[in-house]
């Protein structure tokens, strides 16, 4: 069944549709909940606040096939909003599917993040960006996002999102300093 079914089935109420399309976005929405806020408990209160906030505003969906925009738009605002007042921490046990964002040279595109240090290392200098290069980077990076997505996700033009992208590459390298390229022949992929 296509997204824009289950759009419409939630738009007539249909309550087992909208735990559809919930299922649809769930296991990015929690990962990207965990990057947001740092804290289990905390992303789990995110979770359920911008269900909450899908719910009421379902209606409000023109398009069905941006959804997924709609959605991590609203799970990005939340999430921020609620975690400002809390340590904002990526957790180590969280990863993304396709690992891209640091890569091994000699093992092309593979996943090269296989130790516990190298996560440390890695999520520790994704934690000191700001919030608006940090929030590029779990979109692009953890939810496979396009650029055109995260412009719609976080209402900036197309060509912001590649500026802080850019600023959170430059700024990822010079935090990580010649950890990556030396010590683990690792670099940043662009």
């Amino acid at each position: 069944m296509d997204i824009e079914e289950i759009v419409t089935r939630c738009k007539l109420g249909e309550k087992e549709a909208f735990r559809e399309l919930l299922q649809t976005v769930e296991k990015k929405a929690l990962a990207t909940a965990y990057y947001l806020s740092g804290n289990k408990g905390i992303a789990e209160d995110i979770l359920q606040e911008t269900y909450m906030k899908c719910f009421l505003e379902i209606n409000k969906l023109k398009d069905p096939k941006a959804f997924k925009v709609w959605f991590f738009k609203i799970l990005v605002r939340t999430g921020w909003e609620m975690s400002k007042k809390q340590s904002v921490l990526v957790p180590l046990e969280i990863t993304s599917e396709n690992e891209e964002l640091f890569c091994d040279k000699n093992q092309g595109r593979e996943n090269a993040i296989d130790s516990y240090e190298i996560k440390y290392v890695m999520q520790n200098a994704v934690n000191n960006l700001s919030e608006n290069l940090k929030t590029v980077v779990i979109l692009y990076y953890y939810n496979d996002m396009s650029i055109e997505e995260i412009s719609k996700v976080t209402g900036c033009f197309k060509a912001t999102v590649k500026s802080r992208l850019f600023y959170a590459r430059a700024a990822l390298k010079k935090q990580l300093g010649s950890y990556f390229e030396e010590e683990n022949e690792m670099r940043i992929v662009k």
